[in-house]
């Protein structure tokens, strides 16, 4: 392993993450019907990374998506009940939030009363009590035994993108869907 090592098998499993197997079981239904799933992703250069790492991951398998970054001077951090309108008007019916949401209380319920669900991905600390998300991975939540708080937003949006990838793999997804 030294003299060839390779990611494999020095990665963490993504499932020790709190909820990586809800998480991902969403996604997958998501990827299966073909949903469009809005991105929303914040507007530094760890949030522009998550973005830009998992809208490169839908666009080579052809997954429907939108991407939304806010406007820092205008819109501020993290999602807002606007901002959330801007991609339920697109017809999402995932929005994954990456690098912001833990604390996104009022945008996630009005998205729940929408039927949208919201997963976050994310890496800032968080207090005991978490929005309503449909879920919530983020290593620094306080109720996270994973031992990986070190991960930023980028980080835990590839270990999602591991746990999608070995599920449609393990389900021949690709093989299917050439």
């Amino acid at each position: 392993s030294f003299l060839t090592p390779s990611i494999k098998n020095l990665i963490p499993n993504p499932n020790i993450l709190k909820d990586m197997n809800k998480t991902t079981n969403r996604i997958l239904e998501a990827i299966k019907a073909n949903e469009k799933i809005g991105i929303f992703g914040d507007y530094d250069v760890d949030g522009a990374s998550s973005t830009a790492l998992i809208g490169n991951y839908f666009k080579k398998i052809n997954q429907n998506f939108e991407i939304y970054i806010p406007d820092r001077q205008s819109e501020g951090y993290g999602p807002s009940i606007n901002s959330f309108q801007k991609l339920i008007e697109k017809k999402v019916s995932l929005i994954i939030t990456v690098d912001c949401g833990t604390m996104s209380f009022d945008a996630i319920n009005y998205a729940n009363t929408k039927k949208i669900d919201v997963i976050v991905l994310d890496h800032h600390q968080s207090e005991i009590q978490l929005p309503n998300a449909y879920s919530i991975i983020n290593p620094n939540r306080t109720d996270d035994d994973s031992k990986l708080n070190y991960l930023c937003a980028a980080g835990v949006c590839f270990m999602t993108l591991v746990s999608i990838n070995s599920n449609l793999r393990n389900q021949n997804w690709f093989i299917k869907n050439n």
